[in-house]
């Protein structure tokens, strides 16, 4: 008999050990949460700020742009009726009582400032040296550098100048309840009669200071 040749060993593979899964522990899940919880107020809290900043800035160029208006229609009304046309009274109004814009004026898109009763205050206001309908030199109102000479005389007096006035400073105001609470935005304005007011206060001069012979 031949020689039998022994077999070759099979070995066979050892299966792999899986290793046990491991899940996340309570404290991992905390602190996940505590993390997305903080980036996503971070995000809330820089969205409101930006819509916030957003609508303020809106707010603001409306009051610019409603207050720039009014001081290009004052400057284009005939010098003599801008008083009569922007003061607290009606019965002076050149075309008629009532037809003047008058003092007080709206800006739509605004939210007027109400009283603690709840009346809504006007938005946007002409603020002249006057108190119904007298046109005063010695009004005190730093805002418009008053008390000053309004009529050219070199003189401050208690009379009313309505009717000859040479200079007449406003402030156009705008208030409202914005976004982040009660806003304002002013300008100052002037108008004046220069060669009337050169004229006559070259003569108010010359007659304060006679010249002796």
């Amino acid at each position: 008999m031949p020689p039998v040749e022994p077999r070759p060993s099979v070995r066979h593979p050892r299966p792999l050990q899986r290793r046990p899964l491991r899940g996340l522990t309570l404290v991992e899940v905390m602190v996940a949460l505590l993390v997305m919880t903080v980036g996503i107020y971070m995000l809330s809290t820089t969205l409101t700020t930006a819509l916030r900043h957003a609508a303020a800035q809106q707010e603001r160029s409306l009051a610019v742009e409603s207050v720039a208006n009014l001081i290009e229609e004052v400057h284009s009304a005939p010098f003599g009726e801008v008083f009569a046309l922007y003061n607290d009274v009606a019965y002076d109004d050149p075309a008629g009582a009532g037809t003047a814009p008058g003092r007080f004026f709206d800006v739509p898109g605004l939210t007027p400032l109400r009283t603690p009763g709840g009346v809504p205050l006007p938005i946007g206001e002409v603020v002249l040296p006057s108190n119904s309908g007298v046109l005063r030199e010695d009004v005190v109102l730093p805002m418009l550098g008053m008390p000053r000479d309004l009529d050219g005389d070199l003189i401050v007096d208690t009379l009313d100048h309505s009717r000859d006035y040479l200079v007449l400073p406003m402030v156009v105001r705008v208030r409202w309840m914005g976004k982040a609470g009660p806003r304002q935005y002013e300008m100052r304005t002037m108008r004046a009669e220069l060669g009337k007011l050169r004229r006559r206060t070259s003569s108010a001069r010359s007659v304060a200071s006679p010249s002796w012979r």
